[in-house]
């Protein structure tokens, strides 16, 4: 990958030279590279094409500019006035089917919409034209208008709950706004808290580096859902998106519970049982085919049943994909699979030390993985009352795992890499 990136530099380097030398000459030149300004770095070579870029087409990086919306019937004003306030914590029930309208007093070309609950909904512009939306199932969503528009009707089902609607010009989107990808094909590493804020917690700066700094294919699987909790829905996007993750998380079934903390018997009842649990983790195993897994420590870190249940059945999964026999309907519509390798947090055997505060990462601005760990988790506002905070050291050592699964033998003494041997 480097060398093609030096490859592209090296032109770029001879378009950027020739072009100055033609504007000063009024003649194109013929440009010769020697093989040292062949190897021009990769950072160069990103520098160089921005510059290119900049002077070819500036429109390119033209920033986009939120336009303000207000609702055009007065009546609604106060009970969908949470839709306009900037607010994740608020938002309006819609009781029964309605439609709202919209306005601004200039135009924009995109909208930005953030919902409760996963829901369908269409936008319908004063051509007539109707945007179907929703269909993601995503809660945080863009739509593209496909012209520029000062007004348009929202059509919103019952039960529905807007949070926020946000309109924008062509441009660059501002940093926060979030253009989810579907959930990856084939996921490089999958990561499985059981809630939201486990991923920090406990995974320490393994989203921030893999997903943020490296690039890879990262899933995030969380066993449990907050939709009993307006909040964390939100924070747990939020988060995800500051860490550099782009494809949109899964999100079990499985509602978190005041009772899921009595023990794991209850966790599974309050589940649908322990092959209704199981059955969800052969066939994410299945649909995901990771190369490598990173789950929660087996004794729940600090004993929670359903961080026990989601360890217990995970491993279980391991070692049913791979059989059509087990699960038939998910083996029917994925394939089976076999996972190269599996870490558990604090395991004790094969262990490994990952230094997450001795990693800067250039994505990050110089941040390290655990910094970002850290930042992570306070996007998480509604946990922070709690004890817990990301640790790199002490019981809760977030830089502590142990390889529980491999089909390509053990770690080298010192590696700190989920990936050694990975194929």
């Amino acid at each position: 990958m480097k060398r093609s990136f030096r490859c592209v530099g090296a032109v770029l380097t001879a378009v950027w030279i020739g072009w100055g030398t033609w504007i000063s000459s009024g003649s194109i030149p013929t440009v010769k590279v020697s093989a040292a300004e062949a190897a021009t770095t990769f950072e160069n070579s990103v520098e160089i094409a921005s510059q290119v870029h900049l002077v070819a087409k500036p429109e390119v990086v033209r920033k986009a500019e939120q336009v303000p919306l207000y609702l055009t019937e007065q009546n609604l004003q106060d009970s969908f006035s949470a839709v306009l306030d900037d607010k994740d914590k608020t938002y309006a029930v819609v009781s029964s089917p309605i439609k709202l309208s919209f306005a601004a007093d200039r135009p924009f070309t995109r909208l930005y919409v953030k919902v409760e609950r996963a829901c369908e909904w269409t936008v319908t512009l004063p051509d007539g034209t109707v945007k179907e939306c929703g269909k993601t199932g995503f809660i945080h969503e863009v739509t593209e208008l496909g012209q520029a528009v000062t007004s348009f009707e929202m059509d919103l089902p019952q039960g529905a709950r807007l949070c926020d609607v946000y309109a924008f010009t062509d441009g660059q989107f501002p940093s926060w706004v979030q253009l989810w990808e579907p959930p990856c094909e084939k996921a490089d590493l999958l990561v499985m808290p059981t809630h939201a804020d486990d991923e920090y917690l406990w995974f320490g700066g393994t989203i921030p580096y893999y997903a943020g700094e490296l690039g890879y294919d990262v899933q995030v699987v969380y066993l449990t859902n907050h939709y009993n909790d307006n909040r964390r829905c939100h924070e747990q996007l939020n988060s995800l998106w500051l860490m550099g993750v782009r494809h949109y998380p899964v999100i079990g079934d499985f509602v978190d519970t005041l009772e899921t903390l009595n023990s794991m018997s209850e966790t599974y009842r309050c589940f649908g049982g322990h092959k209704n649990v199981l059955a969800f983790q052969v066939e994410v195993l299945r649909r995901f085919s990771p190369k490598v897994i990173v789950a929660q420590d087996a004794s729940g870190e600090y004993g929670h049943p359903a961080h026990k249940v989601n360890v217990v059945t995970m491993r279980e999964a391991l070692e049913l994909i791979q059989d059509p026999t087990a699960f038939p309907e998910s083996a029917e519509k994925y394939g089976t699979c076999q996972v190269q390798k599996c870490y558990l947090h604090l395991w004790n055997e094969n262990k490994i030390t990952v230094n997450w505060g001795d990693m800067p990462l250039k994505r990050f601005d110089g941040e390290t993985a655990l910094s970002m760990a850290e930042k992570g988790f306070e996007c998480n506002i509604s946990q922070l009352r709690y004890i817990f905070r990301v640790q790199d050291n002490g019981r809760f050592d977030c830089r502590q795992f142990g390889l529980v699964y491999s089909n390509v033998g053990n770690d080298t003494d010192g590696n700190s890499d989920f990936f050694e041997n990975v194929k």
